[in-house]
């Protein structure tokens, strides 16, 4: 892991927390699921009173996914498709709906799918209705912005979100995939990645 919390047992002179007071924390291979770990005072930030440690922990994950939200420069109403619903994808459908956006997602696991359906988002384990729903919602121009927040060895969530992005779409990778696409999709669409 790379997003954890837990109360300070010893800090440096700098550090952004007293011992004794909560830290979320960040960075993989330091903010790992352990008893004690030792992270670096520009990877962690004292939590506000009030905030259990089981959402602190979410702190990490939770940035990444808004980073990916701000780079894709989605607005109020605008329909967003999200490939890959694991955590960071699944926090990405809360943010973006908590946005005022039409979101939408994509995984190859029905669980994740289901988990996706049960927040009340439209999901599906196919690309094609992936990319029907977002052309059903647009006008057939096709999704606003599409964000990826996979894990795959394959550039094929690169592939689909070429095939669902409107022209002169964002395209915004947060997750960990191949980045190998045919120049004529991006080109022909004018997409920024």
């Amino acid at each position: 892991g790379y997003s954890s919390a837990g109360v300070v047992l010893e800090g440096c002179d700098d550090a952004p927390a007293a011992p004794g007071e909560l830290v979320a924390c960040a960075g993989a291979g330091r903010a790992s699921h352990a008893e004690i770990v030792s992270v670096p005072r520009h990877l962690c930030a004292r939590v506000p009173e009030g905030v259990p440690a089981e959402d602190a922990a979410y702190a990490t994950v939770a940035a990444i996914a808004l980073h990916g939200i701000r780079l894709a420069e989605l607005r109020l109403g605008d329909v967003a498709a999200v490939i890959g619903l694991g955590l960071v994808g699944q926090l990405t459908l809360q943010l973006l709906g908590a946005a005022g956006c039409v979101a939408l997602g994509v995984d190859p696991d029905a669980g994740r799918v289901a988990l996706a359906r049960k927040n009340n988002f439209f999901a599906t384990t196919n690309p094609a209705e992936l990319e029907a729903e977002a052309r059903r919602l647009t006008t057939n121009r096709g999704a606003d912005g599409v964000l990826i927040t996979a894990a795959s060895k394959s550039s094929a969530p690169l592939t689909t979100a070429t095939v669902v992005a409107r022209e002169r779409a964002v395209v915004s990778v947060v997750g960990d995939v191949l980045i190998e696409s045919p120049r004529a999709p991006l080109f022909s669409k004018e997409l920024r990645l």
